[in-house]
């Protein structure tokens, strides 16, 4: 009896959005929408860059803003007792949905139709236009060094090759089967790295910044400091392997 009263209040009052991800990559976006209980609804076009998913509801607006992306914004607010989602893109694009194999999480993809998007023209006469241009180079050489020490210390973790001079490997910490946290020294700074099927670069700390100096020490910040930021990587790793087979699928 209390099981049929549970399904028929799923039915009736529908889930509730626990939160809410943002991943952008490329010539996409995922938004991953985490719920308290299955889903049960639909995702209907509600108007031009427009949809509304149903039976979902939510109690604050959730919005993400894109710089040099063919996204502009996305937007997520309550609707009466479903949720709409709302876009502002630059280019064509098309929609994919997929629940996760639980059923509590629902991942919304967009993806550019675009294979070449067109490039603005440049006004050399405009100086916040050269300005942007020099922090895209900036960007983009910094992204290639932590690329390089990313690939470094795959290498020296998994194979266990000798570390180089200026390199130690302070702490690991395994989080599943593919995949471990690792804090490492270099050149005088320390960084927090996840290596493994998944490189992400969690942060980068000055000499002092971090007081790590046991193993005791390392498991005390990763379950206070950088819980929620690790969470939240966990599940999106986990949940972007579960979803392999329902890509593209709408």
């Amino acid at each position: 009896m209390k099981k049929i009263i549970i399904f028929l209040a799923v039915i009736l009052f529908g889930s509730n959005l626990v939160n809410v991800n943002f991943f952008p990559s490329q010539n996409k976006v995922d938004i991953l929408l985490s719920l308290d209980s299955k889903f049960q609804g639909k995702v209907l076009n509600d108007g031009k860059n427009a949809f509304l998913i149903t039976n979902v509801k939510s109690n604050r607006d959730y919005e993400k803003n894109f710089d040099n992306f063919f996204i502009k914004k996305i937007k997520i607010s309550p609707k009466n007792n479903d949720i709409l989602i709302e876009l502002n893109t630059k280019t064509k694009y098309k929609t994919s949905v997929a629940l996760t194999p639980d059923g509590y999480g629902l991942r919304f993809r967009i993806k550019s139709l675009d294979v070449k998007p067109k490039n603005e023209v440049l006004n050399i006469k405009n100086p916040q236009d050269s300005l942007d241009y020099f922090s895209y180079i900036i960007a983009l050489a910094i992204l290639i060094i932590l690329a390089l020490i990313l690939w470094i210390i795959r290498k020296k973790v998994i194979k266990k090759l000798p570390v180089k001079s200026g390199m130690n490997i302070l702490f690991q910490k395994p989080l599943d089967a593919k995949n471990r946290v690792v804090l490492m020294e270099f050149n005088g700074r320390k960084y927090l790295v996840i290596v493994g099927n998944s490189n992400i670069l969690l942060d980068i700390f000055d000499e002092n910044m971090v007081n790590v100096t046991t193993k005791n020490d390392f498991d005390n910040f990763l379950n206070t400091e950088m819980s929620e930021k690790i969470d939240n990587l966990q599940k999106y790793i986990k949940n972007a392997e579960k979803l392999k087979e329902f890509d593209e699928k709408i």
